[in-house]
């Protein structure tokens, strides 16, 4: 029998991490923000049941332009880009909890960040390195390959919702620009999914490992070309990624993976056998006096059942919830990441 893990550990990071010290790294909701002030668009981002993906589809439609659809498109990113640099302009660009991660012997750490905080966390000069370091040089708009290896952490990290600028060997053009990749609307996540699923398939009949499904490439271990492989080989930890209900792809691989769980026998060629754990904080609640507004206290009723909600499919999806009792959430990553 086949085992589908040879017990590596992974960890699946998101924008958590980046809100501990906003003036070294960038919130994604405030990074909507800024859009939306900087371009005067009339949208409410507010509302906790607008996912940020389709928040952002809104604002696109919204942006009062006669510049064609994808041209917009291609503008708005670029300025997502342009307002992370400037804000992390002259700083490290990393805070010590990205420092932190990148000690706990992780072999591969997938990020939903568009950023280069915990390359520059181990390797302040990453930037002037990316292009040598880039395990991938051939994907545009998607991102189930784009990873960098970095020697100084002996892990590779992933970006698999896009980066800031990719590494291709191209000159920007009409058609072609380095921001192409950057994932933050719902017609991306859409397109993502279909890739992923394809991907997973594989192409039938197909003896060359980068073209065969998930499945062919972990029972033959030749696995580690895309990241989506890592949730079926790897011991992995989720932190700091709310796995909010529209992050449609991840919670697709989690179903196939249960799915796979449940239906594999002792006679099976080989077992997922691999462990994911959930770690999300349990902080103090919050106590309501006469000052506080109805709104308020609806919008805190709400996170609480949404993150009940979350926890319980995950539950039934095979991954192990880990609660963390803590203060805050810079105490929960004290007690994650030691």
């Amino acid at each position: 029998m086949t085992s589908s893990t040879e017990r590596k550990r992974a960890l699946l990071i998101g924008n958590g991490i980046n809100q501990l010290d906003q003036e070294q790294s960038v919130s994604w909701g405030d990074l909507l923000h800024r859009l939306k002030n900087r371009f005067g668009i009339q949208v409410d981002l507010n509302n906790p049941f607008k996912p940020f993906p389709l928040g952002f589809e809104e604002m696109l439609h919204r942006k009062r332009s006669n510049v064609e659809f994808l041209r917009e498109l291609k503008n708005l990113k670029r300025a997502i880009r342009r307002n992370i640099e400037e804000q992390l302009s002259g700083k490290d660009g990393f805070n010590e909890y990205h420092q932190k991660v990148m000690r706990q012997g992780y072999t591969d750490i997938l990020t939903t960040n568009y950023d280069y905080a915990l390359q520059k966390s181990v390797m302040p000069d990453f930037l002037e390195q990316k292009k040598k370091l880039a395990l991938n040089k051939q994907e545009s708009k998607f991102s189930l390959k784009r990873a960098y290896t970095l020697p100084e952490a002996n892990c590779r990290v992933w970006h698999i919702h896009g980066e800031l600028s990719d590494s291709r060997n191209l000159k920007d053009t009409e058609r072609y620009y380095h921001e192409e990749s950057i994932m933050i609307g719902y017609e991306h996540y859409a397109s993502y999914l279909e890739k992923i699923q394809d991907n997973y398939k594989g192409k039938p009949g197909s003896r060359n490992p980068k073209n065969q499904g998930l499945l062919t490439r972990v029972k033959n271990g030749t696995t580690g070309r895309f990241w989506t492989d890592i949730l079926f080989t790897h011991n992995v930890d989720i932190v700091g990624q709310g796995l909010d209900f529209s992050e449609n792809h991840l919670w697709w691989l989690l179903n196939q993976r249960a799915n796979l769980i449940r239906q594999q026998t002792e006679d099976s060629s080989f077992q997922i056998d691999n462990e994911i754990r959930f770690y999300f904080p349990v902080l103090p609640k919050a106590e309501i006096t006469d000052k506080d507004d109805l709104e308020e206290i609806i919008k805190q009723r709400n996170a609480v059942d949404k993150a009940r909600g979350i926890g319980e499919v995950l539950e039934a999806f095979m991954v192990v919830p880990k609660p963390i009792v803590c203060e805050s959430y810079v105490g929960f990553y004290e007690k994650v990441m030691g």
